[in-house]
């Protein structure tokens, strides 16, 4: 991802990449496995718009992972969560992202 004016590290925050890994059905914001955003301490880095209903879902384990939380908290398979779309039968697209220190 290309840095911007925005794109500066926070303090002594990590920035956690976040990455579309699955779509089961059709997101609603158009999200393809293999996008990813950042976090940076407390600013979000986008080159693609962001879905409110999914940084819900993230938002407080990014921030907690880009302050110093130990990833490994969650198992050695990595951090994977999803938007709370229900998927296929009941909404549009449920999404799959993993989460993961980049510093």
């Amino acid at each position: 991802m290309t840095t911007n004016k925005f794109s500066r590290n926070i303090g002594r925050c990590v920035r956690v990449r976040i990455e579309v890994v699955e779509v089961e059905g059709k997101c609603a914001a158009g999200y393809r496995e293999g996008e990813e955003f950042y976090l940076n301490g407390f600013l979000l880095e986008s080159e693609m718009p962001l879905c409110i209903h999914a940084i819900s879902a993230l938002g407080h384990v990014a921030y907690a992972l880009s302050h110093g939380m130990d990833p490994g908290f969650f198992g050695s398979d990595g951090i994977f969560l999803s938007c709370p779309d229900p998927g296929r039968l009941y909404g549009d697209g449920k999404v799959i992202f993993r989460l993961e220190v980049v510093e």
